[in-house]
């Protein structure tokens, strides 16, 4: 049985702020013989000494002394990068057991120890990803998640070349969650992070549905329609261009075309000042105008 399974969900954690690095929380203290006598010794010799500070910190463990837990783990990582002492000390921070709980860097400790080979801990740096993504979730704005998510990002996955994209990809997987458990309000937020943020069209996509279906967003036909332009324009037309003209082809039929060009014309607005609903978009306002006006000169015959 790992760390995480003997402690998650036991007793209550102590919150604060996330460290983001190891360094923050490493002890002054002078290190152990164990760990001298380990950083002195090569090959099997060192492994030995690794097995035994392993088996310590599996006693601090048991007596719920977390903090010589995390600090002898820690000590381990100095030495070599052991991937039980990764996926352990990943398990501390994930439940702020010995120090801050600190998700992110939980996950990067579940991912190195990924890396090394354990397929468990892969799963649970997704469950950090998720816990730090719905930290204090009612109060974040769509661009703090996204801050936070390239936060995340960087941190768990340095190696990242194309970091927005990754950002892109897994705010749209956990808006996915959202929206297939049908908690659309959250799902809305997360599709707005990478779709106004990161520029995502099958986040832009998703978006859009939300607000023709009135789905976690007040219902904004104007504004779906501002969405599934955007996703076209971004690499989802797959998805996104028969619903985008669907709807233009929609306003032209069903609206004279003075009423037509009126709610391009608005739509022009938000996009010039910025709404709740669309953001600041200097292109898609002189865009949108252009389209009310070309209807104007259709039917004038000019």
């Amino acid at each position: 049985m790992g760390l995480f399974d003997k402690l998650f969900g036991k007793g209550k954690t102590r919150e604060t702020g996330a460290s983001g690095s190891v360094a923050k929380e490493k002890d002054a203290a002078q290190k152990t013989p164990e760990v001298q006598a380990a950083a002195s010794q090569s090959g099997q010799g060192s492994r030995a000494a690794i097995d035994r500070l392993l088996l310590m910190a599996e006693v601090a463990v048991e007596d719920e002394d977390y903090e010589t837990a995390a600090r002898t783990y820690r000590d381990i990582l100095e030495l070599e990068p052991d991937k039980t002492a990764q996926y352990n000390l990943g398990s501390l921070y994930a439940q702020g057991k010995g120090v801050g709980q600190d998700f992110m860097e939980g996950a990067y400790w579940f991912h190195q120890a990924e890396l090394a080979g354990d397929e468990r801990a892969g799963k649970l740096c997704q469950r950090c990803m998720l816990d730090f993504t719905h930290q204090n979730f009612d109060t974040k704005t769509p661009e703090q998640l996204y801050i936070d998510m390239t936060r995340f990002v960087g941190h768990v996955y340095p190696d990242t070349k194309d970091v927005r994209s990754e950002v892109c990809r897994k705010l749209y997987a956990i808006a996915g969650n959202h929206f297939n458990s049908e908690e659309y309000a959250a799902a809305a937020k997360l599709f707005r992070a990478a779709a106004e943020f990161g520029n995502d069209g099958y986040s832009q996509n998703y978006l859009a549905v939300l607000y023709n279906a009135g789905a976690g967003l007040q219902k904004n036909d104007l504004a779906s329609l501002y969405w599934f332009d955007k996703a076209v324009d971004n690499g989802a037309a797959d998805v996104a261009q028969k619903d985008r003209d669907g709807m233009l082809n929609a306003y032209r039929t069903n609206f004279k075309p003075e009423e037509f060009y009126e709610e391009m014309l608005q739509l022009s607005g938000w996009c010039s000042v910025g709404s709740r609903d669309v953001p600041k978009d200097a292109a898609k306002s002189a865009y949108w105008r252009e389209v009310g006006e070309s209807r104007i000169k259709e039917t004038s015959g000019n």
